[in-house]
């Protein structure tokens, strides 16, 4: 029964979420403080009168509510019964200790449910995609590693924007 794949993957969903010192969603975290958590920064490059509204940017606690939130998702999408929708899930207070908390718990949910599969194989096992339609295991967590990374990339964004810095240092 090998688990090269199934090993790999585990890699990087670790590397995505906590243990690549640059690029990791939880690590980008870290440095936020909770006066920044849910601060709405502005963006000089988006006007009034934009498509996106008056206030257009999401605050660091709603990119980690929604981070969470689909990391609940696929984690019984790929190793639950598939039967959660979207406006199932109930994200706790917004309070900083509470939605890292869940965080960190939809993310255990993922690493564990990747340690049950018994072989490479299951990886082509089809399951229900949170957008309806079949994906294959190994697309969909292909989908969370790339989630969490692009979300990171917004995390340093909005911390930039919010200490008007042009950098990415935490």
């Amino acid at each position: 029964m090998p688990r090269f794949a199934l090993d790999f993957f585990a890699h990087r969903l670790e590397a995505a979420y906590l243990t690549d010192p640059f690029h990791a969603f939880r690590v980008n975290l870290e440095s936020v403080t909770p006066a920044e958590w849910d601060i709405r920064p502005s963006n000089p490059s988006i006007g009034p009168g934009s498509e996106f509204g008056p206030e257009p940017e999401l605050s660091i606690c709603d990119l980690t509510v929604h981070v969470a939130g689909a990391k609940q998702m696929y984690a019984n999408r790929m190793f639950g019964d598939g039967s959660l929708e979207w406006h199932d899930i109930k994200p706790p207070s917004t309070a900083m200790s509470s939605v890292l908390t869940w965080l960190d718990e939809n993310h255990r949910a993922l690493v564990d449910g990747l340690a049950r599969l018994e072989d490479d194989a299951e990886l082509g096992a089809e399951r229900l995609f949170p957008y309806r339609g079949p994906q294959p295991v190994g697309r969909l967590l292909s989908i969370v590693i790339n989630h969490d990374l692009y979300h990171s990339g917004e995390i340093n964004r909005q911390r930039a924007l919010i200490r008007g810095s042009d950098g990415w240092e935490r």
